[in-house]
């Protein structure tokens, strides 16, 4: 089930650092999907999403033109949700997942297209985690860990607000890559986030991550 983003904190209180500066990063091709998105799918495109950002730094922000393999702050995200979602005049939840399947077919159609050409839905589960960490430079994962048709892994160095972003991006991915590699049923199970520490004002959390298909 998908769930609302948390209250948006960007960056969080006690963050020590500005908007666009944190340690926390993500590659270019994320925001790139999220213009190329607006483009195709609201009338007025960027400069329509544009007008519902109030924050002139975020603002700024969202309006830069991205590398594909550029690292780029990842924390602004749960606050460009919120304004994506109210763009599109839709509820936060059926905002998330709607824009969460672009994102993945975007992805799995290219940047990552060649995880769909390993020859099992097995061999696409135990390395898919691995391949979505390396969207970020914080995250580390566990040893995966496989029995038959479930694998398990975890997640570490997560910042807490972005754990119910996260939690739908493992879903929405992991069920469209198993299925476009011919898994019959996904069944994805997130437990509760663990607490881990801190970095530079920000708390991070450890998600579990099992994955179970036919």
């Amino acid at each position: 089930m998908t769930r609302a983003p948390s209250t948006p904190s960007s960056p969080p209180e006690r963050a020590r650092f500005e908007l666009g500066a944190s340690p926390f990063r993500v590659k270019g091709v994320l925001y790139q999907g999220t213009q190329a998105f607006f483009e195709q799918n609201l009338q007025g495109g960027m400069t329509s999403l544009l007008s519902e950002i109030d924050d002139p730094a975020l603002r700024a922000f969202i309006a830069q033109k991205f590398l594909p393999s550029g690292w780029y702050d990842v924390l602004p995200v749960p606050d460009l949700i919120a304004c994506e979602a109210r763009a599109l005049r839709m509820g936060l939840p059926e905002y998330l997942l709607h824009r969460t399947r672009y994102q993945a077919k975007r992805d799995l159609g290219g940047v990552y297209g060649w995880v769909l050409r390993l020859a099992t839905p097995g061999l696409v589960a135990t390395r898919l985690p691995k391949i979505m960490s390396q969207m970020f430079d914080f995250v580390r994962v566990d040893a995966v860990r496989e029995d038959g048709n479930v694998v398990e892994v975890r997640f570490h160095g997560i910042p807490a607000t972005l754990v119910d972003w996260l939690h739908n991006a493992l879903n929405v991915y992991s069920e469209t890559a198993l299925k476009l590699a011919g898994a019959r049923g996904v069944d994805i199970s997130l437990p509760r986030a663990r607490a881990e520490g801190e970095v530079q004002g920000v708390p991070t959390v450890s998600i579990a991550f099992q994955l179970t298909w036919e």
